[in-house]
């Protein structure tokens, strides 16, 4: 138990959460792909579109011939035909011709630019006057332009958002390899914890980590099961952390994480058969007392009980460790927004801090509020971050909060004014 109240470092415990092998990949149909990541990189079998289509409504044309063209000195070019929606065009423009085209359209041969219908004008006849010059390529998208062919159009990896769904069926990808869903057995443990269909009496409190737990898995692609609400016993605890094990790629069991006389949690990881124990306890607030084991290629998780700092542990964690078994590269943008602190917020230096801060619109009525230091200035952001004082065993400071700040292991607390990066919360 070498690892046994030995605070680590986050980066430490990314590292061993990185170290676990990847889920293995299945092929899903396009409609049921949303949200899930690529196993392998994809590659453009062919040009995309794969004609010169036109983007605006108007005439297909030579750019030489409206070279000059104005509305006082417009090109005078005789109309051949129409390009046809949906077909190849039988037209081949020579000097001096263009040819209606609608907006998709497909180039005529010889064309290579569009003039928009705004600056055109019938001149009696086939004749049509244009009164604007064109560059090649104007209001064309070429036939590779979106992707040529044998591109990288999605790497492997990749969370698929509805704007690759299109681009995958834009190329006729009617089923797509992703890594399986990781499936997460949550645990919930205490004497005092009740299921939320149970009025609590005295001193008793509803199972609210396991909810808000599996709605965050979910969130991050996974598969959650709420594997059980055990009371403070070692031996309960390992029959159903050893069940949940057969079934899941991660176990999370919430409370008992710490090491008082009723904190069983890194006992029964111990005890699971081939397991290995990488942490107990972390160099963060809120979350210290968070553990870290595998057995296999699965991966045991103990969180804190108080709600507040389960969800930000996990958030820190867990989160991450879901979307490596996903295959993600680790490299993708963490929606936030830049603030300025409303008060001063102390902390031990060597521990990082994560501060729950309610957001508030940085406007004038703002700054007249009494909560604000003095002389504040505002005019560089369009937001202030308030921090959230309330205990992490208070639900409602959670619900309340719209992003986190990050005080950084070598600082000892961010002062009040400070420009600061909040995460936001989803």
């Amino acid at each position: 138990m070498k690892n046994f109240l030995t605070l680590q470092s986050v980066e430490t415990v990314l590292g061993h959460l990185r170290a676990l092998p990847v889920l293995p990949a299945e092929t899903v149909p396009l409609t049921d792909a949303l949200g899930r990541r690529l196993a392998e990189a994809l590659h453009a079998p062919a040009d995309l579109p794969g004609f010169d289509r036109s983007t605006v409504d108007g005439f297909a044309v030579r750019a030489r011939d409206v070279f000059g063209a104005q509305e006082g000195s417009p090109a005078l070019l005789e109309c051949v035909g129409d390009c046809p929606m949906g077909a190849v065009p039988d037209i081949s423009l020579q000097p001096g011709q263009c040819a209606r085209i609608l907006t998709g359209g497909m180039l005529p041969e010889g064309a290579d630019c569009v003039v928009m219908v705004e600056y055109s004008r019938p001149a009696g006849g086939n004749m049509v006057e244009l009164t604007r010059t064109q560059a090649p390529g104007d209001h064309v998208v070429m036939r590779d332009e979106d992707a040529a062919a044998g591109d990288c159009i999605i790497p492997a990896g990749r969370k698929l958002r509805p704007q690759e769904i299109g681009l995958l069926a834009s190329f006729g990808q009617k089923d797509v390899t992703v890594r399986r869903a990781p499936r997460v057995a949550i645990i919930s443990t205490g004497d005092e914890v009740v299921p939320i269909g149970s009025e609590p009496r005295p001193g008793q409190v509803r199972d609210v980590n396991s909810y808000s737990l599996a709605a965050l898995c979910r969130s991050a692609g996974a598969e959650p099961t709420l594997a059980g609400l055990v009371r403070d016993d070692a031996e309960a605890l390992r029959r159903t952390v050893l069940a949940a094990l057969d079934e899941a790629d991660v176990v999370v069991v919430s409370g008992g994480s710490s090491a008082g006389m009723r904190d069983h949690t890194v006992d029964v990881f111990t005890s699971v058969p081939g397991s290995e124990l990488l942490t107990h306890g972390v160099a963060i607030s809120p979350g210290k007392p968070f553990i870290l084991a595998r057995s296999g290629g699965k991966c045991l998780m103990g969180l804190p009980g108080h709600v507040s700092s389960a969800l930000v542990c996990a958030r820190a964690f867990l989160v991450l460790l879901l979307e490596h078994l996903q295959g993600s590269a680790g490299d993708e943008l963490v929606p936030s927004l830049t603030a300025r602190l409303t008060r001063a917020v102390a902390s031990a230096q060597g521990r990082r801090d994560y501060i729950r801060v309610k957001l508030v619109p940085a406007g004038a009525a703002a700054l007249e509020a009494a909560w604000l230091p003095q002389g504040l200035d505002c005019s560089d952001v369009d937001w202030l971050a308030q921090p959230l004082m309330k205990p992490s065993g208070v639900v409602s400071g959670l619900v309340e909060a719209d992003g986190l700040v990050i005080c950084a292991e070598n600082r000892e607390g961010l002062t009040a004014g400070e420009r600061v990066r909040v995460e936001l919360l989803a």
